[in-house]
């Protein structure tokens, strides 16, 4: 616990922005409560005060700060925790994206009462919907930009605790368990985490394609970097992993579309990375030093590589005719795992 706490600065990010709708009420609709259905039922929604577009900046900009983090960090104590090395760097990186922020919510209040208009303007016989305007200094209070930056370190207790109440040792021990709980959750927080992206990165650059360009090789890379930066959370799990990947993609060729076998290759190891049990059957594989070929996972086949059946037999006659010998390790299917260990 204590040597990955060392290695990490938490980045929490606390980012507000209005919303631009209000409640939509009977009045709005010139309805009477007795011509709507009960609440635990159904309610009337809300409706949008002013052009969503108008704070699309502002959510881009929230977007790329998130962006940064997951990057570079995994989720931790409703923050991300960023290897220190590289916190310096993503704090420059929010501190610009804080000072772009600022200039979009100046901008949006100083067209604020325009936008407002204009929007009622647009939508000809609904201006009485639209006619409840939020203050400005309301709207204001409700969009900022701000970030934290800290690191952590174990519980310390007082030595003498005998004259403390039960109550208040409950409370630093629950405290003490829920730091330590977090922390040991992190390798398993990272693969979930590279799991979902790698999914993301399957159904929008690999799916059903027969070819693609090198820049779906973009996110690939950058799970590997991610999964590099963290890797002092399980060197023995994620050391053979990184390693691998990065053997495999070395070998593809240097130019052009990716297709035939370098398809195979790499939507294999996407395939593999993208649900968490079978990243974890890969990661297994690896640390068990178990030859395997990537390509099989997208066909559910077995992941070890064929043999010259010349020369080597298969691994199903060594077990029937020579039981006497240590059997090579049964090719399994890649629903089987061989022990996946943190």
């Amino acid at each position: 616990m204590s040597v990955v706490l060392r290695s990490v600065v938490c980045v929490c990010l606390d980012i507000r922005i209005w919303s631009g709708k209000k409640k939509l009420t009977p009045s709005d609709l010139q309805l009477s409560e007795s011509k709507l259905p009960p609440q635990e039922i159904a309610t009337l929604g809300s409706k949008n005060l002013c052009d969503p577009s108008a704070l699309q900046p502002l959510n881009r900009i929230e977007s790329q700060a998130r962006d940064c983090c997951a990057k570079v960090g995994v989720r931790f104590l409703n923050g991300f925790g960023v290897p220190k090395a590289k916190a310096p760097e993503l704090l420059s990186q929010l501190a610009a994206l804080q000072r772009e922020f600022q200039q979009g919510k100046d901008l949006f209040l100083n067209l604020y009462e325009d936008t407002i208009r204009d929007w009622a303007a647009a939508h000809p016989g609904w201006e009485y919907i639209l006619r409840t305007v939020v203050p400005k200094t309301v709207v204001e209070s409700k969009i900022g930009f701000d970030f934290q930056a800290f690191t952590v370190s174990e519980p310390i207790f007082k030595e003498d605790e005998s004259e403390e109440t039960c109550d208040s040792q409950g409370a630093r021990s629950s405290a003490a368990n829920g730091l330590l709980k977090a922390t040991h959750e992190l390798p398993e927080t990272l693969f979930a985490e590279i799991a979902q992206n790698a999914k993301d990165t399957w159904r929008r650059s690999f799916e059903g394609k027969s070819v693609v360009t090198r820049k779906a090789l973009r996110p690939v890379k950058t799970l590997v970097t991610k999964l590099e930066l963290m890797k002092f959370l399980s060197p023995q799990a994620i050391e053979p992993l990184t390693q691998r990947i990065q053997q495999r993609l070395s070998s593809l060729a240097k130019n052009g579309p990716i297709a035939g076998n370098d398809l195979a290759i790499v939507s294999g190891i996407v395939y593999a990375l993208s649900d968490l049990e079978r990243l974890k059957t890969y990661t297994s594989l690896l640390q068990n030093g178990l030859p395997l070929d990537e390509a099989a996972f997208l066909k559910g086949q077995n992941v070890f590589p064929a043999k010259d059946t010349s020369t080597v037999p298969e691994p199903h006659e060594l077990i029937a005719t020579e039981p006497e010998e240590e059997a090579e390790p049964a090719p399994t299917t890649i629903a089987q795992t061989t022990g996946f260990s943190w």
